[in-house]
């Protein structure tokens, strides 16, 4: 065990946590996330509140101001000019003061368990490096769209692993950043977090948090998944048309990310660009079979994987993205061997 970075309370390890709130122009949502932290069965001595504002235009900088001034867990507010989620990211854990960092979107909810149940996933092993826990939609606040089924719903985040016991992930794991935890240091070793936008992709796209869970896996740290860390994601409004843009954004992410990770040959890159054909065609077919059946949920799922994967052959031929900065890039940052 890092016995620097744990106190023990009775038989129970606490981890000094900084939990790292991004939002940007939800002010109304602010006051009831940082009262659910403040209300965690957590010590309030070993955690800490930083909320990062990336460039809202509401009144964000007036809530937060009078939580700072209100007594229980201390909450820190920091400005972030730069627009971007990777950037707020970033930012909180340069400002965090404790060496666990857990990251919380603003329009997510949480039990009082949540941060102790989470920190749990450090120590399955002394090589935890990310934990990620369970997150489910809510849509008490919007109607959930007749075409949505759960197929779809992990395109809105949702994501859950089998198992009700906290577990080791295998290689290539995957958690959602709206629920996770980092040791500061693996933050900082695998370089934070790698947003894709600035290679030319669309905020719609994940990428950073699977860029940073590849450093730390190459690094030999380990990902760990605990189901009873549940954060419920309030979604707002989604129309078809935002999900197909989304999907289409997620394989262009996909293309760049794997340059950056891999930096493949022309060679091995054609040879996914021809499975990577084969498998949208089967994909077209699927949709059109499920419309076909009537079954309206099933055939946009499949069309959004078809859209993800037509996407990703554009962004492998060089045809969607910043190339010419992802190759200085990679230049600058071969992968580790």
């Amino acid at each position: 065990m890092d016995l620097a970075h744990r106190i023990t309370l009775g038989r129970r390890p606490v981890h000094p946590t900084s939990v790292i709130v991004c939002t940007h122009n939800r002010a109304d949502l602010l006051t009831s996330v940082i009262n659910q932290l403040r209300s965690q069965d957590y010590p309030a001595a070993s955690f800490e509140i930083v909320v990062v504002d990336n460039s809202s235009t509401d009144l964000t900088p007036e809530v937060v101001e009078r939580l700072v001034a209100e007594p229980g867990v201390p909450v820190r507010y920091i400005a972030e000019s730069r627009p971007g989620i990777t950037f707020a990211r970033n930012r909180g854990a340069e400002e965090s003061h404790y060496p666990y960092l857990a990251y919380l979107d603003d329009d997510c909810s949480v039990e009082p368990d949540w941060l102790s149940q989470l920190v749990r996933g450090f120590d399955l092993h002394d090589d935890v490096a990310a934990v990620g826990g369970r997150v489910v939609l809510d849509w008490i606040q919007t109607e959930r769209p007749a075409w949505l089924g759960p197929e779809l719903e992990h395109w809105l985040a949702a994501y859950g692993k089998t198992g009700t016991q906290p577990q080791l992930l295998e290689m290539k794991a995957r958690v959602i950043e709206c629920n996770m935890a980092l040791k500061r240091e693996a933050w900082r070793a695998a370089g934070g977090f790698l947003g894709m936008e600035q290679f030319g992709s669309q905020h719609y796209a994940a990428g950073e948090v699977h860029y940073l869970l590849r450093q730390i896996e190459r690094q030999r740290g380990k990902v760990a998944y605990v189901p009873m860390a549940v954060v419920h994601h309030h979604i707002g409004q989604r129309s078809w048309q935002w999900m197909m843009r989304r999907a289409y954004w997620q394989g262009v992410s996909d293309g760049l990310l794997d340059y950056l990770l891999y930096k493949r040959s022309w060679l091995s890159t054609v040879g996914l660009i021809v499975l990577d054909t084969a498998a949208m065609i089967v994909l077209v077919g699927f949709s059109c079979f499920s419309y076909l059946k009537t079954d309206q949920s099933k055939g946009k799922f499949h069309l959004m994987r078809a859209i993800r994967r037509f996407s990703l052959i554009l962004s492998r031929m060089r045809f969607v993205g910043d190339w010419p900065r992802v190759r200085s890039w990679a230049i600058a940052h071969p992968p580790a061997k």
